[in-house]
């Protein structure tokens, strides 16, 4: 799959960053979960990646990481979490996490698989251990059926813009070995020209 003959992906600066901030915005509120004058307390915290159209420069697909203190992150906060399993792997200096979260994208444009190499590639460069994340119950049970990624649980499911959802982590490189057992070539297009330093963190 060679998604970059017809996109750019790239982390987003500048001119781009607020590209990526505003198509955020303007897909969450078209499906219900940001009301118009919402106001994002976590921009400011985040680094944003996007996805452009190679022909007209469009903006056609954001996701972020949050970085913040963890329990700052909007999981932690807006979720009951197993506090017990947090401070277990947390409690371990050598983790270093993010929350991904605003993973949305333009109807027509099937981009999602190319920014999710985008913001993994980032998080391995940058020595990321883990993605703290919330889960809508459907893309949770699709992630697991189709991909076989790993993620744990780590609190009650509740309802979060508007659907019901999961708080969970994802330890990536358990995550990357999970992948190429079971699905090798989605293993090997992720971790395409990645320098795999990484070792695991239980």
């Amino acid at each position: 799959m060679d998604l970059n003959t017809e996109y750019y992906f790239r982390c987003a600066d500048g001119i781009l960053r607020e590209e990526a901030i505003a198509l955020h915005h303007k897909r969450y509120q078209e499906v219900g979960f940001f009301n118009k004058n919402v106001d994002d307390p976590y921009k400011d915290s985040s680094t944003y990646f996007i996805v452009q159209t190679v022909d007209q420069e469009e903006v056609v697909g954001v996701t972020r990481l949050i970085f913040m203190p963890i329990d700052e992150l909007p999981t932690i906060k807006h979720f009951h979490i197993n506090d017990n399993k947090i401070f277990k792997i947390f409690g371990n200096n050598k983790c270093k996490y993010a929350e991904i979260s605003a993973f949305t994208k333009m109807p027509k444009h099937d981009v999602g698989l190319g920014l999710i190499k985008t913001v993994l590639t980032y998080s391995l460069n940058y020595g990321l251990t883990h993605w703290i994340c919330c889960i809508d119950e459907r893309v949770y049970n699709y992630m697991h059926r189709i991909f076989k990624f790993p993620f744990e649980v780590i609190g009650e499911q509740d309802v979060y813009l508007g659907s019901i959802t999961i708080p969970c982590l994802l330890n990536l490189s358990e995550c990357l070995t999970t992948l190429k057992d079971k699905r090798r070539p989605l293993y090997d297009y992720l971790t395409e020209n990645v320098e795999m330093t990484m070792e695991a963190v239980q």
